[in-house]
């Protein structure tokens, strides 16, 4: 929580203690070319904050983001992931998200955070990086002829957290790891201290 509270201000946190708070999701994708950077946000038509324009998922184009999943903070020893769902998805853009399925993984994909006020529609807390993260390879989904999506794993900068460390935890691999440390040796030994007084 230290990281995400520091980003926003004591007046940011007091508005987003308000009782009528709208908050939109914006992903930054950046994909291979020729599709190249793309910008996406929950909300409906296009828009412009922070000075770039923003898709949203009622636009005709296609490549719509309708689905984002909960993100999570950091927990200690473990790096969050999200799933974003693009759909509206072009036969063509679906075939191009295939081919260059290798290519786009491992691509930055950083998604951001605002409010707006729901009366005037004005932005009130500008954009703030939540999740810098990577793309892990695409999953395609089709059903019928006309319906098309695919969902992107977003992994935060510290995915290899998420892998076991290699080792064993004997005395023998603690000795490896760390030569001299004989530390090692009382893994799994049951200890009894007795006190004489």
């Amino acid at each position: 929580r230290g990281l995400t509270m520091a980003r926003f201000s004591a007046q940011d946190l007091e508005y987003l203690s308000g009782p009528h708070v709208a908050r939109a999701w914006f992903a930054e994708i950046d994909l291979p070319e020729p599709l190249g950077v793309v910008r996406l946000h929950n909300g409906v038509g296009k828009i412009t904050v922070g000075g770039k324009e923003w898709t949203g998922v009622t636009h005709p184009g296609g490549m719509q983001l309708v689905g984002l999943e909960e993100i999570e903070d950091p927990r200690f020893g473990q790096a969050p992931s999200v799933v974003i769902t693009l759909g509206g998805i072009t036969a063509d853009a679906w075939k191009e998200i295939k081919d260059m399925a290798r290519d786009i993984e491992g691509r930055r994909c950083d998604l951001y955070f605002a409010t707006f006020n729901p009366e005037y529609l004005e932005v009130e807390i500008g954009l703030k990086k939540l999740f810098p993260g990577r793309i892990s390879a695409p999953s395609l989904h089709r059903q019928g002829i006309g319906v098309r999506f695919a969902t992107f794993t977003i992994e935060s900068l510290w995915q290899s957290q998420n892998y076991p460390f290699g080792g064993k935890w004997n005395a023998s691999d603690q000795e490896r790891r760390y030569p001299g440390d004989k530390g090692g040796q009382f893994i799994g030994v049951k200890v009894v201290e007795i006190f004489n007084g």
